[in-house]
């Protein structure tokens, strides 16, 4: 694969997909108020976001959920698909449980409404780009109140391996990839899972997400 050369390391190329021109610019202006971060290109369809990352490998993708021909998550799967080393952060009107499910479903590194500030974006921008996730604290809140609250002690029963798991499901890794990445079978890798449900007392891998995230739970162990 080829992308784009850049003599900084630390630079962030990104690619910007929205079908709004006003809503672009303001965009690139609040990603351009820090130095590292450099917008290659601005889009506006699924089409155009395809072809865009396919050729520039950008390291991360503004994606906006609502496009002409078709979903912003239609070019998170697809990215995911071809395995593009190119994190996406979704940038949304909607503060809807159905889009941000879907959104980190399809592989989403983060999920912020418009509202946000500049501050708060390019923060988040940053934190997805180095593998991070983030939702958007207003909505966090919000979806907190979907699933109960676990009693404090079951957290303290996740062990050390449960752990492990549940900050690779932050990242938005599959069973598989958590495997791999654990040197443990498949077969155990969706036992923890199950184990993770039943104790933070969620009912998907996404609601376990939002909760980890929610109570500083995704931290792997260092030195394993």
């Amino acid at each position: 694969m080829s992308g784009i050369e850049t003599a900084d390391p630390t630079s962030i190329p990104v690619v910007i997909v929205d079908d709004h021109e006003v809503v672009r610019e303001g965009t690139r202006r609040m990603l351009e108020r820090d130095p590292d971060i450099v917008v290659v290109d601005e889009v506006s369809s699924v089409r155009d976001a395809l072809t865009s990352a396919r050729r520039l490998l950008p390291r991360l993708m503004v994606i906006d959920v609502e496009l002409p021909d078709g979903s912003g998550v239609d070019v998170v799967r697809a990215i995911i698909a071809e395995g593009l080393p190119i994190r996406c952060l979704m940038l949304s009107a909607h503060d809807d449980y159905v889009y941000f499910s879907e959104a980190f479903a399809a592989g989403a590194g983060g999920y912020l409404l418009k509202t946000a500030s500049a501050a708060e974006f390019v923060a988040a921008a940053r934190t997805v780009t180095l593998g991070g996730t983030v939702i958007d604290g207003s909505l966090s809140h919000r979806l907190a109140g979907r699933h109960h609250q676990p009693e404090d002690d079951w957290i303290a029963r996740l062990t050390a391996r449960e752990l492990d798991v549940i900050a690779a499901l932050v990242q938005g890794k599959s069973n598989k990839e958590i495997a791999r990445d654990l040197g443990i079978g498949l077969r155990t890798i969706e036992s923890y899972v199950s184990a993770i449900l039943a104790k933070l007392g969620v009912r998907s891998r996404t609601e376990a997400t939002i909760f980890a995230i929610e109570h500083h739970l995704a931290t792997p162990r260092q030195g394993k």
